[in-house]
């Protein structure tokens, strides 16, 4: 009985279709090299016994994204074949450059025609700035890199950078969780060398989701680059905790609060706060949420105004209530129902109790037609001197996406640059290959 069950199972075994093998595909090569700051180029070469009919590249980085941060492309020059060697190239002047220190990871995923499948284990690469010799100094959560001045030019600025990060603290809160990189280039032309579509007068680039600052200071600007530091110290953690996919936090409150994270606020600014209240001509914080006005003047006192706001909120209210302001924006609330829930009043009654403070005139509610704020991708910062109000051509314009950028006046620039103080966010930077990787977005410094 065993033998003729034996046989049966045998002869089954024999009438059914051979299974067939998966190829094996053999990585002969699998690379990546990085030209910084311009792109990124990925190598492969595989072999298979069947033909390889399909290569596709996924690529991320390190970044801190909103949704899918994964992009997945085929090289152009891919060719069927036993053999095959392809190559591709991530443009970064056409999706926005990357700070220095980024880590870039990727994977291979190859099939051939006999079914056979394979993915490559995950590579990083870290994308440096070559052209430097960097010095490095560190002192938790800071990592200082830079390569003119001495080392007590960098020690000066860590100083201010340590200090900044506990203003932040004091008046908000937030304790930060992670590290920052901190790049000081020795002058602005350096600075721009190193990142893509910066305007020519930009003197700092803040990366909150990378947690990347890229600063121009000469050792003979240490004054302008302790509060260009702190500044953007600022965007990068405030930018990393309230980081959201609605992106609901007000212009007045992250600038701000960076402003405020600087120290004592520039003469210029309070002469400039002073003169709106005696003369009545405030702008409603209304005004104040998206983006600040086009016109240098009022740009201006926008960054004033911002300030004493949040100076305003955290001397009357304690950072207790700012960090839960910041709890609301975090979890996508509106501004008005942020500080609702908050404060007990709306941008309306902020505006009235803040006024009340600093004995201004109750607001008419209107803003000058030529006030209105500028939906651009590089809403400004106020520069260290106060403009004039008809210096049209002031640094402190906002610039459209296809704007020339405008050059500062002899009198906002201070050493031959322009001003510390003017900041943007631009909205998200690019989408690579086929649209499957949206960039997170720069905090955009420029001075």
């Amino acid at each position: 009985m065993k033998t003729l069950l034996f046989a049966v199972l045998s002869g089954m075994l024999a009438l059914s279709p051979a299974r067939v093998r998966p190829a094996q595909i053999d990585i002969a090569r699998n690379e990546a090299e990085a030209s910084f700051p311009n792109a990124i180029t990925f190598y492969l070469t595989a072999s298979s016994p069947a033909s390889i009919e399909s290569v596709e590249l996924e690529f991320g980085t390190d970044a801190t994204a909103c949704g899918e941060s994964t992009a997945r492309v085929v090289p152009d020059d891919f060719v069927p074949g036993t053999t095959v060697a392809t190559e591709w190239t991530w443009d970064l002047r056409r999706t926005g450059a990357l700070p220095p220190g980024t880590e870039v990871w990727w994977r291979w995923i190859v099939q051939d025609s006999a079914g056979g499948e394979l993915t490559t284990p995950d590579q990083s690469i870290v994308v440096e700035d070559t052209q430097r010799s960097w010095r490095n100094t560190a002192s938790d959560p800071i990592d200082l890199y830079w390569y003119t001045g001495d080392n007590r030019f960098a020690d000066t600025l860590m100083g201010a950078a340590q200090a900044a990060l506990v203003t932040i603290r004091e008046a908000t809160g937030v304790e930060y969780d992670g590290d920052i990189r901190l790049y000081v280039y020795g002058d602005s032309t350096e600075m721009q060398s190193a990142t893509l579509f910066a305007p020519d007068w930009s003197g700092g680039l803040a990366f909150p989701e990378h947690s990347a600052v890229l600063a121009a200071i000469a050792p003979n600007e240490l004054a302008w680059g302790q509060r260009a530091v702190a500044h953007e110290l600022t965007h990068v953690v405030l930018g990393q905790y309230t980081f959201s996919c609605l992106d609901s936090t007000p212009t007045w409150v992250t600038e701000g609060l960076a402003m405020y994270a600087e120290g004592e606020p520039e003469e210029g600014l309070l002469s400039s706060l002073e003169e709106a209240v005696q003369e009545g001509t405030l702008l409603p914080v209304r005004s104040l949420s998206q983006g600040f006005s086009n016109d240098p003047y009022l740009s201006y006192l926008a960054y004033a105004q911002s300030y004493s706001l949040v100076d305003f909120l955290v001397g009357e209210y304690g950072p207790e209530r700012m960090i839960a302001l910041l709890d609301q924006f975090r979890q996508g609330s509106t501004e008005d129902q942020a500080l609702q829930r908050v404060y007990a009043f709306d941008r309306d009654g902020l505006d009235a109790a803040w006024r009340t403070s600093i004995g201004a005139a109750e607001s008419q509610g209107a803003v000058p037609a030529e006030g209105k704020p500028t939906p651009t991708p590089y809403p400004t910062f106020a520069p260290l001197g106060a403009p004039n109000a008809g210096a049209a051509t002031s640094v402190v314009s906002a610039l459209t996406a296809a704007a020339t950028p405008i050059p500062a006046t002899d009198e906002t620039k201070p050493s031959g640059k322009a001003p510390p103080g003017l900041c943007a966010a631009p909205a998200a930077i690019g989408v690579v290959g086929l649209g499957l990787m949206l960039l997170p977005r720069a905090q955009r410094r420029a001075g």
